[in-house]
């Protein structure tokens, strides 16, 4: 499903306009300097699809003769296979050229914003970045993707039990999750600041836990199995289980936690406790066992979209607690696929 399209602009200007939102590790802000972009022209010589991002390499040769060897980072097939785009096109031995962000302390890494291959055809990070070369482009923005099939969408009745996905559409500053100041307590000053964003970001390893998870990018599934609800999150495989009928506490704690839901009306609350995941955000915010959340899942009235808040209590790190929110929207036809991450940011 490969089709030559830039419609998605309008959408695309949203993100430009917000380098700041992200979402979990897809920001390549931490290891690549966004305000250094090259250009490269060169052979594919090595390509490694999987989650969270594609990796391949580029090997160029100067005047001199000398060759090098750039190690790309790209979108995560996630993204890709809804886009419309399959590692097909990315084929090894063919004349790339590349455009993207340089390592901080490799230089020889990219991140990848735009590849323009030898039949003119052109790929894009619609998060970061446009068409830079033509008009050529290959595939759907993740909002045309969605688009397309909320224009086909049917009639629909109220209800959580269903997969929703994260509204590209209305990522701005009114609806993203984290916020831009916290009230910390001295003591989480002091961690924060000394925090290393390389060596102690576990999101970089494949790694996550409560309350940072609910801020995953891909869709998420509710499944009413009468004693306990299941939330099945795209990103990290993550399945949650919500016990909705008196259980014993744990013994242990873990890094999703320990999860007891009720329903207020049509919206389900649930409180999360046992948190053993040390980190708030992924700007070094830690996080204690004490830490305490509360989730209210609200469908609307048409079905159509899910409000999300989560209060989160820690008295170690907030003087008063914070409330994140967020939307899901149903999309027809959207499934949780298997993400099998896999990486390793040693080299970067």
């Amino acid at each position: 499903m490969m089709k030559s399209k830039v419609k998605g602009l309008k959408l695309l200007i949203v993100w430009l306009a917000l380098p700041s939102i992200t979402f979990g590790h897809h920001s390549p802000n931490v290891h690549f300097d966004r305000t250094q972009i090259i250009e490269i022209e060169g052979e594919l010589t090595e390509l490694t699809w999987r989650n969270p991002h594609v990796q391949f390499e580029v090997e160029t040769t100067d005047e001199q003769g000398v060759t090098k060897t750039w190690e790309m980072e790209y979108l995560a097939p996630s993204f890709l296979m809804r886009q419309g785009i399959s590692k097909e096109i990315f084929r090894v031995g063919d004349k790339l050229k590349v455009a993207g962000y340089v390592g901080r302390a490799n230089k020889e890494a990219v991140f990848t914003t735009n590849v323009l291959f030898p039949n003119g055809q052109e790929v894009f990070d619609f998060q970061i970045s446009e068409p830079r070369w033509t008009d050529n482009t290959v595939g759907l923005t993740f909002g045309e993707y969605q688009q397309e099939k909320l224009d086909s969408a049917p009639e629909i009745t109220s209800s959580l039990f269903r997969v929703w996905s994260t509204d590209v559409a209305n990522i701005n500053p009114g609806r993203t999750f984290w916020q831009e100041d916290y009230p910390l307590t001295a003591q989480a000053e002091a961690e924060q600041a000394n925090w290393d964003r390389v060596g102690e970001n576990p999101y970089m390893r494949c790694e996550n836990g409560m309350p940072a998870i609910m801020d995953q990018f891909y869709p998420a599934e509710f499944i009413d199995q009468g004693n306990q609800i299941i939330v099945h999150l795209e990103e990290q495989d993550v399945v949650r289980n919500i016990h909705m009928v008196a259980v014993p506490e744990p013994t242990q704690s873990s890094v999703y936690g320990h999860s007891v839901g009720q329903w207020d009306g049509d919206t389900l609350v649930v409180i999360t406790t046992h948190i053993n995941w040390p980190w708030f955000d992924q700007t070094g915010i830690p996080q204690t066992e004490n830490v305490h959340v509360v989730e209210r899942f609200t469908p609307s009235e048409d079905g159509r979209q899910l409000d999300y808040a989560a209060t989160v209590t820690d008295p170690a790190i907030f003087i008063e607690p914070v409330v994140l929110e967020r939307i899901w929207i149903w999309v027809p036809g959207e499934s949780v696929e298997p993400y099998d991450c896999t990486i390793s940011y040693e080299k970067y």
